[in-house]
């Protein structure tokens, strides 16, 4: 296992003081000040969840570094794991920062602070956007469109980030991925029921940028990638032995998806494909492990894009405006990892979308899954976010009178993923192309 150098284990049943018991006329005057740290650890580490712990590092400087230790950390994510009660939060920001569903906090824009800091320490005249996610971390830049070039990986639930060096060579127009090659901490059960954690303190992370070729069948695709344990930017390729010609990929779009990052792109006739790779398998600048697969539809009916994940099945969906019908085509890793080339499109499920229950409809987009619930939709209708449900037809406004953003989909796990730390390199002011 990648990393496996610097993971520690420990077992909760294994996490108890071995203090003696005081006798009770020494503990009727004692304060909290007073105890040891490894009792201080047992009290603290019940906290419900992290905010709380964010909020007792403030009191004094010995409880944060009470909190901020590797002992607090596995105990912590012990009882969270024995509770089994605390969730995972799973909701979707947009590229402004925005929250709709407000499961990350009371506020609609959860990251207002780190962008207030951002512009701040970095003298930016406008707030940064969103580009891409990864579990926790959110990858920034000051542009979201065309010819982006400084990028910050941040982590909004501590207001951590650090700068990503500009990559060489800036083009126009570089659809962009992110990914780590493990999480920060996994969570596992041994036989007799007790947690294990696994800390993955020296995990890394990737970049990707994809350099499109202009219009052209090609059978090599160029392809930036920055890595966090060099801290440097290297172009590597993919070798594509059938040829594609790439009319666009989406630049909201890119997805992880069991140890891949995925784009979604069409070729010309709305031929869909999906790209998937492996950044961290690089063989003499040749990326020697990825996918490209391409959607079997002769008829050239629909053009799928990638709509979300839930339990393991990604979901590739279409909307039909003349016909007012939503289509899914739900896929599992089986039929990625099979190596023919091609996705057959039966099994597409369509539903119907009542819209006459929309007063004012004026024009309809797909916004995002329920990371939650595989029924449940959001669409931009008009100027509003909907909530719909695809079975029963129920539906709600969650936000009024704004304009359209492109939603990514955010984790909060039980302890927040600290950023990389960066080699720090002198890399050479980037180059428009």
């Amino acid at each position: 296992m990648r990393g496996g150098d610097s993971t520690k284990r420990i077992c909760s049943r294994k996490s108890h003081s071995s203090l003696g018991a005081a006798p009770a006329s020494e503990l009727v005057n004692i304060e909290i000040e007073d105890l040891p740290d490894v009792v201080l650890v047992e009290i603290l580490c019940r906290l419900p969840c992290y905010k709380y712990v964010s909020k007792c590092k403030r009191v004094s400087k010995r409880w944060c570094n009470v909190m901020s230790g590797p002992y607090f950390l596995h105990r912590f994510l012990c009882l969270q794991s024995d509770r089994d009660q605390t969730p995972i939060v799973r909701t979707l920001i947009t590229d402004r920062g925005e929250e709709y569903l407000t499961r990350l906090s009371s506020s609609t824009k959860p990251l207002a602070l780190l962008f207030e800091r951002l512009m701040s320490v970095h003298h930016l005249e406008k707030e940064p956007h969103v580009v891409v996610t990864y579990n926790d971390l959110v990858l920034c830049c000051n542009e979201l469109g065309f010819y982006q070039r400084d990028y910050y990986i941040c982590n909004p639930s501590t207001i951590q980030w650090v700068v990503v060096p500009p990559p060489p060579r800036v083009y126009k127009y570089t659809p962009v991925g992110f990914m780590c090659d493990l999480p920060y901490y996994n969570c596992t059960k041994d036989d007799q029921g007790g947690s294990l954690i696994q800390v993955n303190a020296e995990y890394r992370c990737r970049i990707v940028r994809l350099v499109l070729p202009p219009n052209k069948s090609v059978r090599k695709l160029k392809v930036q990638i920055f890595s966090s344990d060099t801290g440097e930017w290297i172009t590597s390729t993919i070798s594509i032995p059938s040829g594609f010609i790439c009319d666009t990929v989406p630049i909201e779009r890119s997805f992880t998806y069991n140890g891949l990052l995925y784009f979604v792109g069409d070729e010309p006739g709305d031929q869909n494909f999906l790209l998937g790779l492996d950044p961290f398998r690089i063989n003499n600048s040749i990326i020697d492990h990825f996918r490209f697969i391409r959607f079997d539809d002769p008829e050239e009916s629909f053009v799928l894009r990638y709509f979300g994940e839930f339990r393991g099945c990604l979901h590739m969906c279409d909307y039909h405006h003349n016909t007012c019908t939503f289509f899914v085509r739900k896929l599992k890793e089986e039929e990625l990892c099979g190596g023919a080339g091609q996705l057959c499109l039966e099994g597409i499920k369509d539903y119907s979308l009542d819209l006459r229950m929309f007063p004012g409809y004026d024009g309809l987009q797909l916004l995002f899954l329920d990371p939650n619930n595989e029924d449940v939709i959001y669409l931009f209708i008009g100027k509003d976010v909907v909530r719909y449900n695809i079975r029963t037809s129920d539906w709600s406004t969650l936000v009024e009178n704004v304009l359209y953003h492109y939603q990514f989909p955010i984790v909060l796990p039980w302890w927040p993923t600290p950023v990389p730390r960066l080699l720090q390199h002198a890399q050479p002011a980037g180059t428009n192309v």
